[in-house]
């Protein structure tokens, strides 16, 4: 009769054990179906502005219709982070680009108007349609797609007032803007993959 009783306990020990380990599955299954990370790696933006340089890690996330940009980067052997959110209408529909500089713990919701270094879906369908775009109230049409990143054409483009070019990622999902050069606000960027630890 004591060992049954034993042999019982540890048979819901057990299955204590199991749902329990059951449940995290589930509950973690569920989180990354929630945050899903658009573009597979952890990409590096080096920046370039009146001579300096600098390099933040970014990472872009996508929950219920918005997306978040998490970015870092190591300053006076400080690690430094931050985000953008952008919301339904800034994906779908923004009209210009956000220029405003990270500040450490900052963690900033854009206007639906605004998007940080990606175009809205509607402008890359614009971009694909009629082969110019209009952001930033400026106009930008297609010189070629000759080269690629992360497995996608890079769609340059070219402003024919001020001489701004981009290079935009061919994705339906993430039309993330590669590199810029002349730009007339003197901010340029180009973004590499990180190497895989």
């Amino acid at each position: 009769m004591g060992q049954t009783i034993i042999v019982e306990r540890r048979e819901r020990e057990v299955m204590k054990k199991y749902m329990i380990l059951s449940v995290l599955l589930c509950l973690g299954f569920t989180g990354s179906l929630f945050a899903q990370s658009i573009l597979p790696d952890t990409l590096l933006f080096v920046f370039k502005l009146h001579g300096q340089t600098r390099k933040y890690e970014m990472s872009f996330q996508e929950k219920q219709d918005s997306i978040y940009l998490h970015w870092g980067i190591e300053r006076n052997l400080k690690w430094q982070s931050g985000s953008y959110a952008m919301g339904p209408e800034s994906v779908e529909q923004a009209t210009r680009l956000s220029f405003l500089q990270p500040e450490d713990g900052k963690h900033v919701q854009l206007s639906p108007e605004e998007t940080v270094y990606i175009l809205s879906r509607s402008a890359y369908k614009q971009l694909k349609e009629q082969q110019t775009l209009v952001y930033n109230q400026t106009t930008y049409s297609v010189l070629d797609s000759n080269e690629r990143a992360l497995g996608y054409p890079l769609i340059h483009v070219k402003d024919a007032a001020e001489g701004c070019e981009m290079w935009i990622l061919d994705n339906p999902k993430l039309a993330l803007v590669w590199r810029t050069c002349n730009n007339p606000l003197g901010v340029n960027w180009e973004v590499t993959v990180q190497p895989s630890n």
